[in-house]
């Protein structure tokens, strides 16, 4: 009974992960939708191994493998997004030195008399 209980949710996943997608709910390269298809297969593949149903387990783990391929797929594509969005830092500045600027208050300024002595 728990097998069955088990082939049964994973074929109501998959089926409702597919109504989500033709509905306009969800996107195909959404990373729900693929988590909840590789869901679907491994529990679906889990209930026909108890059944010894071969060829519904070799389907559905290769379901769950084409799944968990564009959920990995997705998930890069994202990572590889942020990476290129991530801005480089700026190098800093090179140190003004007061010689070098106009901008130093003229209280830091040495008289012009004193200076050429």
């Amino acid at each position: 009974m728990f097998a069955a209980a088990m082939g049964w949710i994973g074929t109501v996943g998959t089926m409702g992960a597919y109504v989500m997608l033709t509905r306009g709910r969800w996107n195909a390269t959404s990373v729900r939708y693929g988590v909840l298809n590789l869901l679907g297969g491994l529990l679906g593949a889990a209930g026909s191994t108890a059944y010894g149903a071969w060829p519904s387990v070799a389907s559905n783990l290769v379901w769950a493998g084409v799944s968990l391929h564009s959920v990995l797929g997705t998930l890069q594509a994202r990572r590889d997004q942020l990476m290129v969005l991530a801005p480089e830092p700026e190098p800093a500045p090179p140190p003004v030195r007061p010689e070098d600027s106009d901008s130093w208050p003229d209280t830091l300024k040495m008289p012009a008399i004193l200076s050429a002595a």
